[in-house]
This record gives C-alpha cells, sequence and structure tokens, in this order.
C-alpha cells in the first residue's frame, strides 16, 4: 500500500494541473496574443501550436506524477524538483514584470507543486521507494 505521503502527493500535483489548466484557458487569448504575431509571419497558426502546448504541458505532468506515484520510480520526483525551481525562477522573472490574478494563480500552482513534491522526500516515502516498507504501519 502507498503511504499517505504519496497519496497526499497525488492530490496536490492534481490541485496544480487543475490551476495551470484553469490559468491556460482563463488568459488563452493573452497567451495567444503574446504569440500570435511572430507565429504568424512564420506560417504556424497560434491556436494550434498553444493548444499542442497546454496539451504536452498537462501530459507530461501527468505522466512525471504517475510515474513517482504509482511507478515508484525514484529518481523522477528529483525531476519533478528541478522543474518546481526551473518555474519558480521563470515566475520571478514574470513577477518582476507583471503583475494580476494570472501571476497569483501562477504562483498557487507552483507552490502547490512544491509542497507535494515535499511529500514524495518524507521518510515514509523514501522508505516506500527504497522497497523496504511492504506494509506501510505509519501513516506519513
Amino acid at each position: 500500500m502507498r503511504p499517505k505521503a504519496i497519496r497526499t502527493f497525488e492530490l496536490l500535483y492534481f490541485g496544480a494541473i487543475g490551476l495551470y489548466l484553469a490559468n491556460s484557458v482563463r488568459d488563452y487569448e493573452a497567451l495567444k496574443l503574446a504569440a500570435g504575431g511572430d507565429l504568424t509571419r512564420r506560417g504556424l497558426d497560434p491556436d494550434t501550436l498553444l493548444v499542442t502546448t497546454i496539451l504536452f504541458v498537462v501530459g507530461m505532468m501527468l505522466l512525471l506524477m504517475f510515474m513517482v506515484a504509482r511507478l515508484r520510480i525514484g529518481f523522477v520526483r528529483y525531476l519533478l524538483a528541478a522543474a518546481v525551481l526551473w518555474q519558480g525562477w521563470e515566475l520571478s522573472q514574470v513577477l518582476a514584470e507583471e503583475q494580476g490574478s494570472s501571476v497569483i494563480v501562477g504562483v498557487a500552482s507552483v507552490a502547490l507543486q512544491a509542497v507535494a513534491v515535499v511529500f514524495t522526500f518524507l521518510p515514509a516515502s523514501n522508505r516506500w521507494f527504497a522497497g523496504t516498507d511492504v506494509a506501510t504501519t505509519d501513516n506519513s
């Protein structure tokens, strides 16, 4: 049985994915305008590229989460931690330029991801990844 920390990771990470999707849908037109001019000059459709990018990011997030929470591949949690650090750095660049509810939702999404990743490094999770915690008796 998976420890409570891994189940909590899953719930928090699903929440972060939901926030990312909500923010992307809400800011779709602004994102399209930001990328549209250059893409149109190159002969690309901004709608297609934007939807493909959003679906790719969500797909990668789900795949990495599945690899950690279900397949028990421990090194992927380090990839998730690196991704959260990268997103935090990118968000700090955006915060310097913009303000608004879109940025707040972005901060909330990255914060949820960060908290979720912390749960993969708790002692119960470490034992679970190592395979030494066959019957989980503690609830952490």
